[in-house]
């Protein structure tokens, strides 16, 4: 169990604590102060009353009687005790002996008992002789009686209890006030520092007027803005790296390298399921329209030919385009096969042939694209060599064209037949009615393989008995727009297990492109994890890169909520969708999965094991977590594993299983 952990005071808190104890500490020592000069005050006001008292009744009685006259000494001492005052007057004789006597009880009304007991004045008793001439009648003792002092005091605590505690309150809210004021600049010192954390290198602390705080906004400032532009210096240079390494300078796709390198991923990977169609795209004499219409204009010609092929690649989730030289170009296209490849390479080439520079050359025999297909794994010259052989053939025809290559072997795998579309729609359809999909779970393990970060969830589907890998059906279910409808069964499956307490780590689900630009799935989707705040800190929402292209409106609503609702955003196939890593800036990504087509054979290319190492560096420096993906031979995790990787996850670490271990 997780211990609690303290909450630490604040500083307001702090200085109004001490502040306050300070200023009540000066009210009550100054309260005190008041009650004992008024006590003493009081105790000399005694001592004098009873001293002036005796030595006015001594001369009142020595004017008006003798020694015997006692009914006149009787009459005038009752004058004076019935005043209330005094506590005690005695006329004693000569000899010492009480001829008249008036005591009164020490009771007073209206105060309580324990301030008499606190208090305790003393009434001194006060004494004068009372003389005839030269003789001495006999002698008078006056002790004042201190219930109205008692009274006075009383009244007076209770008038500068009110004043204390009227003080105090005013005193306690202008010192909320001033120090609220005070520390109001280390609040938005405070905001700026979270902004920076959350990489908004935008905000700027307001000047605080104390010369102390204005110094620290000034530095926090010049820190948000050093920061910001080492951040963006870093973005561009390794999105400059990538373009030198990668991408063609002239048309802005890929090389021929980056494409045969993913393609060689997609193809070999156990990681991926080899369905696809590959096309080789050439224009013929392009040397000839150099010379006639010059270089800048063949340019042109070669960016207006690469624009019209990759607005029609993404149509095709995750479809890759490079330009392999001069004006030959390549597309693959994952999960497209069939007719579907067909209409594709058909469209493309008369939206080719219908571009103006195309056109200008006054020719039909100069566009073709070859055609090769694969339901199984293949090696990467095998499928260019199909590929060629289809582009040669379709030159042979002479005007612009495409063919396909077929072979008997090449459109069956193993025990599974390919499928008719309407076979395909049926058996989808069942599934999710039936509800019968089938997860295995990959771990991801962290950097040192000490422990599992989280576990990737893999779909699967029954088909006459075998399962069907997710790579083989969801291009179906994309072509039935039912990717929403898988989607949203794979997060109602993945909350049933949590809530049922089988499992309480981490569970990362795929999200489809299709399903993230639809707003019904993303408002149900933040729905279902407001309803299940448990299961929701459970999940990890992965995202292809490539949907920033198409739906990054919704995808920065999905990471705003991230915080609130308590799951984390993760970017997969990072660094393939030629997307600015800008994004890194602005969104709250937690992972991002670099593509395993970086990770293949990264021992023997220096060119990834630097995209990687830089990716690295940006991704700490914006506290995301970098997974290597595709992680298959002992040589490829002996190299990523000392440019310190967050986590990893591939066949060599740990193959799918169908439980949780």
């Amino acid at each position: 169990m997780n211990k609690k952990v303290p909450r630490s005071i604040t500083l307001k808190h702090l200085l109004l604590w001490f502040t306050g104890l300070l200023m009540a500490t000066l009210l009550v020592v100054n309260f005190f102060l008041n009650v004992s000069s008024a006590r003493d005050y009081m105790q000399q006001q005694l001592s004098s009353h009873a001293q002036d008292a005796a030595t006015s009744l001594g001369l009142s009685l020595s004017s008006v009687i003798d020694a015997s006259d006692l009914v006149a000494a009787e009459s005038m001492i009752d004058a004076m005790f019935d005043s209330g005052y005094y506590r005690h007057i005695i006329y004693y004789d000569v000899n010492g002996q009480a001829k008249v006597l008036r005591h009164a009880s020490m009771k007073i009304e209206g105060v309580p008992g324990w301030f008499v007991d606190w208090i305790e004045l003393n009434a001194p008793e006060g004494q004068a002789a009372v003389v005839n001439g030269w003789m001495q009648l006999g002698s008078v003792s006056v002790v004042s009686h201190p219930g109205y002092a008692y009274k006075k005091l009383w009244d007076s605590l209770k008038v500068e209890l009110v004043w204390f505690t009227l003080i105090a309150a005013i005193a306690f809210l202008v010192m909320q006030l001033v120090i609220t004021t005070i520390l109001l600049p280390l609040r938005r010192i405070e905001k700026q520092a979270n902004a920076v954390r959350n990489r908004d290198f935008s905000y700027r602390a307001p000047m605080p007027k104390t010369r102390e705080l204005k110094r620290v906004a000034i530095a926090m400032n010049s820190m948000s803005d050093r920061l910001g532009k080492m951040f963006s210096e870093q973005l561009s240079l390794i999105e400059h790296l990538r373009a030198e390494s990668f991408h063609d300078p002239i048309t802005g796709l890929g090389n021929r390298a980056e494409f045969d390198g993913r393609l060689k991923a997609e193809l070999e990977s156990e990681q991926s399921v080899a369905v696809g169609s590959l096309l080789l795209i050439q224009l013929s004499d392009f040397a000839g329209y150099n010379q006639t219409y010059g270089r800048s204009s063949g340019d042109e010609l070669l960016i207006e030919l690469a624009g019209a092929i990759k607005s029609s690649a993404l149509q095709v989730a995750d479809a890759f385009v490079a330009r392999r030289s001069g004006s030959d170009f390549s597309v693959y296209l994952p999960g497209v096969v069939d007719e579907q490849a067909d209409k594709f390479a058909n469209d493309l080439l008369h939206k080719l042939s219908g571009l103006h520079l195309v056109k200008q050359m006054c020719r039909n025999d100069v566009l073709h694209i070859g055609v090769a297909s694969t339901l199984a794994k293949i090696s990467l010259p095998m499928f260019l060599s199909e590929a060629d052989m289809a582009l040669r053939r379709a030159q042979a025809e002479g005007p612009n064209g495409w063919q396909r290559y077929v072979s008997g072997s090449d459109f069956a795998t193993p025990g599974d037949a390919v499928r008719q579309a309407n076979e395909w729609q049926k058996i989808l359809s069942d599934t999710l009615a039936e509800k019968s999909i089938i997860f295995h779970y990959q771990p991801v393990y962290s950097g040192d393989r000490s422990t599992i970060i989280h576990h990737q969830v893999l779909s699967r589907i029954e088909v006459n008995g075998e399962l069907v890998m997710a790579g083989v059906f969801i291009p179906m279910a994309e072509r039935f727009s039912m990717l929403a409808d898988f989607d949203r069964l794979v997060v109602e499956k993945m909350i049933e297990r949590v809530d049922g307490g089988r499992f309480d780590g981490k569970l990362c689900v795929n999200l489809s492109v299709h399903s993230l630009a639809d707003d019904r799935f993303v408002a149900w989707l933040l729905g279902t994890m407001e309803m299940h705040p448990l299961a929701a800190k459970c999940f990890i929402f992965e995202i292809s890169e490539y949907s920033l292209q198409l739906a990054d409106e919704q995808l920065e609503k999905l990471v705003a909520a991230s915080k609130r609702l308590g799951y984390q955003v993760s970017i997969d196939k990072f660094g393939v969708a030629a997307v600015p890593f800008a994004y890194l800036q602005h969104l709250s990504i937690h992972y991002i999965k670099v593509d395993h087509s970086f990770i293949r054979d990264i021992q023997n290319s220096r060119d990834n094991q630097f995209f990687l190492r830089s990716v690295l560096q940006i991704a700490h420096g914006q506290d995301i977590q970098v997974i290597a993906v595709g992680v298959e031979f002992e040589d490829e995790w002996q190299s990523i594993e000392p440019l310190g990787i967050d986590g990893a996850m591939g066949y060599y670490l740990c193959r799918p299983h169908e439980h949780i271990e």
